[in-house]
């Protein structure tokens, strides 16, 4: 029983240190461009943008907001 407890607790700390390394932003806003900008200015001086994406996401009243993440190494 110790060592199932021990193997379930590491596993736990293995898993929250990928989520703590990731190197990405994401934030909403209604112009695409303007929400880019503004998560370009969270990547670390002397990193590398790596990948840029956006997903359009309906709301009511037919308005389009826009949830952009970016990645960077």
């Amino acid at each position: 029983m110790k060592a199932f407890i021990h193997i379930f607790a590491m596993s736990i700390l293995l898993g929250t240190n990928v989520f703590a390394n990731t190197q990405s932003a994401t934030a909403e806003g209604v112009d695409k461009d303007v929400t880019i900008n503004r998560l370009m200015s969270k990547i670390p001086q002397g990193a590398t943008l790596t990948n840029t994406s956006c997903d359009e996401i309906g709301t009511a009243g037919f308005n389009i907001r826009y949830r952009c993440t970016v990645t960077w190494q």
